[in-house]
């Protein structure tokens, strides 16, 4: 049994750890100090579509 990622769990991996150093490690500190929560952050992670929980179309059918 293989328990090692897939090619597109490490493509997933990978894009969001380059997202997150370039685009909220730089600034954690300030927004932090200054609760400045980043909405433009978060409409980037939705533009590359890792927010939300994953839903089958089955379900989202069923109104789930």
């Amino acid at each position: 049994m293989d328990f090692g990622y897939t090619p597109e769990q490490n493509h997933l991996r990978t894009t969001i750890r380059l997202f997150a150093e370039k685009e909220i490690r730089p600034h954690v500190m300030e927004w932090d100090e200054s609760q400045h929560f980043p909405v433009d952050v978060f409409r980037e992670l939705g533009q590359l579509g890792v927010l939300g929980a994953g839903v089958s179309r089955g379900a989202r059918r069923r109104g789930l």
